[in-house]
């Protein structure tokens, strides 16, 4: 049994395979979307508004967010299971909790263009109020957590 369960980690990569192509489409998706918004932007340069172009730019880099995310859970999975890669020292992920803090920041990150998308719009303004104070109660909550785990 312990044979079979020592082996068995590398069932993992699986999920790195697949997370890795997930933030691959996602990059790819989220340049070609870009791309396409620049050029609409230039193609109808008296007749866009700005907002619309802002908020396209900001939904866009709201998916270039998610491909992040992804890598990183990518590249935490193989160093958790497998072993150990050649990144930046930023992404060196030892055990749950460095990945879980870099998951946490960057999910704030992704709240706060997403608050960004929201803003720009601006329909309802009470909505817009209250959205903002649930988005900054999360990103409160996760740079708490990041702090206690940083000063165990």
């Amino acid at each position: 049994m312990k044979t079979i369960l020592e082996k068995s980690k590398y069932i993992v990569i699986l999920a790195v395979v697949a997370l890795l192509f997930a933030s691959a489409s996602t990059f790819v998706w989220a340049t070609i979307k870009m791309f396409s918004t620049i050029f609409h932007m230039f193609l109808d340069i008296g007749g866009a508004e700005t907002s619309e172009v802002t908020a396209h730019t900001v939904a866009i880099l709201d998916s270039f967010i998610l491909a992040v995310i992804l890598y990183i859970f990518s590249i935490a999975l193989y160093e958790l299971f497998i072993g150990r890669l050649n990144m930046p020292e930023w992404l060196d992920i030892k055990n749950l909790d460095d990945l879980k803090k870099k998951l946490s920041s960057v999910i704030a990150l992704m709240l706060a263009v997403t608050f960004l998308e929201h803003l720009t719009k601006w329909e309802d303004p009470s909505g817009t109020l209250m959205f903002g104070i649930a988005i900054g109660a999360v990103i409160f909550a996760l740079i708490f957590y990041m702090k206690i785990k940083e000063s165990e």
